[in-house]
């Protein structure tokens, strides 16, 4: 078999099978997801993860964010009167990177829906009553 024909074969196999391996992933994120406080920890622990090089996501983070310019807190944007689940969903699974706000800015962060959603109640539960 040429090589040619088996790469032509491999990148039809993605094609038709990516689909269906991205919706795996999903079915089992959500599977795997338990409820109340479980999911406020699933989201502290993305965080921790995929904010905390740039934002303080925690009290008892161990490592300060690496960039110069100061970024709100975690519990600083959850306590902004204007923050709301949905601004923050937006604004979690938005690229924030353009020039004018270069070299600092927020790049999209690649979680799925369901993290964006878990990081969310997890910045909401930083809200003092």
């Amino acid at each position: 078999m040429p090589v040619p024909n088996l790469w032509r074969r491999l990148a039809i196999g993605i094609v038709l099978c990516g689909p269906w391996c991205a919706s795996i992933a999903q079915d089992s994120y959500a599977a795997a997801k338990p409820p109340g406080n479980a999911t406020l920890a699933r989201g502290e622990r993305i965080a921790r993860m995929q904010c905390s090089a740039c934002h303080v996501v925690a009290s008892d983070q161990e490592i300060p964010p690496l960039l110069r310019t100061p970024t709100p807190s975690f519990s600083e944007i959850a306590n902004r009167p204007a923050t709301t689940a949905k601004s923050l969903q937006t604004f979690i699974a938005t690229t924030h990177w353009d020039m004018k706000t270069m070299p600092v800015a927020m790049p999209k962060q690649m979680l799925l829906p369901e993290q964006v959603v878990d990081v969310t109640r997890y910045i909401l539960s930083m809200r003092k009553p």
